[in-house]
């Protein structure tokens, strides 16, 4: 999929911009609660030729660093222990809000920095003045607590 072209009047009609990259779906995908729940989303929008109305940008993957601005020192480290060992009956997640709908499972410390660096990419979009909307269809959830 290739990233749409600036609009000629630049600035009058701003398309909407849409994070997305294959890497990214399938990172998202790999959630068991919401499985290619992604994917779906991403079919949906090219069945519509939505797509071809946005500007595709590809996501960054967020820094321990960009995380730790959004979340806790503590939660980051219960996130990378339990991401390693995949261990989503750690009794420490449930304060972390890992459980049934986000289960601490092997690699969701790679899956929440995905997310968050897409949120990040979508908020530099709008400040940068790429766009006055920015879509993160996997983006929202309700963990980061600072």
């Amino acid at each position: 999929m290739e990233e749409a072209e600036e609009p000629a009047d630049s600035g009058q009609s701003l398309p909407p911009v849409y994070i997305y990259s294959p890497e990214y779906v399938s990172m998202c995908d790999s959630l068991a609660k919401v499985p290619k729940r992604a994917s779906m989303v991403h079919s949906l929008i090219e069945a519509y030729a939505l797509h071809k109305q946005m500007r595709i940008v590809k996501p960054k993957v967020a820094s321990m660093e960009e995380m730790a601005t959004f979340h806790t020192d503590a939660y980051l480290q219960h996130l990378q222990k339990v991401s390693q060992e995949g261990d989503d009956e750690h009794p420490d997640s449930v304060e972390y809000g890992l459980g049934y709908d986000c289960p601490a499972t092997e690699g969701i410390f790679d899956y929440a920095a995905a997310v968050g660096g897409a949120t990040i990419t979508a908020a530099q979009c709008l400040i940068d003045g790429m766009c006055k909307v920015a879509i993160n269809w996997s983006g929202g959830w309700h963990h980061a607590k600072k």
